[in-house]
């Protein structure tokens, strides 16, 4: 008789992913920083999100303790939205990326982002921490308490970058609101057999494939996928067919 947890954990409608998609940066475009990643198995902690960033701008001690790496966890048949252009979205992705499954996320340390109202009247919960991240800047800002190294220590840091404030009247709002989104705090290593499927564009597939196995010791490589396919392709190919029917779009 199964378990609960194999209940639980049996899921056949490709919804239990989470995706990280890269972006063109300064040093690389999203091609290559996907390349690196696949090259070294690490997604680095670049971005400081959360309650705390305020205070990560100012102290680079603390700063080291709430770079993230953010995944949103998605279906994949989804992922093509996030790579839309939609008007007055902030955050750009490219079609290129990795998806892990939330098993292994939870298991490496990421966790499901906390969404406080800041909305007066339902801030209940947001009022007391933000007490509590006010205290560290104190801190850090204290050479007699031990300034910022000393803050850097704070419990409160370990849940800030989880933390994010939404609601009037600041208008703040959740770029993906179909989705949620997951952060691991430093950077985020893996193995080939931890991926469910690598995105990028299906013309530069061929691409991909000869770079992974020029990177690659032995075993089966990760399912190549294109963001703008639908499911049908997508299940296609993960289960590594070749010929996906009469529905490929």
């Amino acid at each position: 008789m199964p378990s609960i947890e194999d209940l639980l954990h049996r899921r056949t409608d490709l919804s239990a992913f989470v995706v990280h998609f890269t972006r063109t940066t300064a040093r690389a475009t999203a091609s290559e920083n996907l390349k690196a990643m696949l090259d070294d198995r690490v997604i680095e902690a670049r971005s400081v999100f959360g309650m705390a960033a305020r205070l990560a701008e100012t102290y680079e001690v603390i700063a080291d303790t709430q770079r993230t790496v953010c995944f949103t966890e998605t279906p994949l048949e989804h992922a093509w939205m996030m790579c839309e252009k939609i008007p007055n979205r902030t955050m750009s992705f490219s079609g290129y990326g990795l998806a892990f499954t939330r098993t292994f996320a939870r298991r490496r340390g990421a966790n499901p982002v906390w969404y406080l109202d800041i909305t007066p009247g339902h801030d209940w919960l947001t009022v007391p921490i933000n007490n509590m991240v006010r205290d560290v800047e104190k801190i850090a800002g204290d050479p007699f308490k031990g300034g910022a190294d000393a803050a850097a220590e704070a419990d409160v840091l370990r849940l800030t970058p989880f933390i994010e404030q939404m609601g009037t009247p600041s208008g703040r709002r959740k770029e993906f609101w179909w989705e949620r989104e997951w952060r691991h705090v430093g950077d985020f290593d893996f193995r080939f057999g931890n991926l469910v499927v690598v995105f990028a564009p299906e013309e530069e597939h061929d691409e991909f494939e000869e770079h992974m196995r020029g990177i690659r010791v032995k075993g089966r490589l990760p399912s190549l996928v294109d963001a703008s396919w639908g499911l049908e392709r997508m299940i296609a190919a993960l289960a590594q067919v070749s010929e996906p029917g009469p529905f490929p779009e």
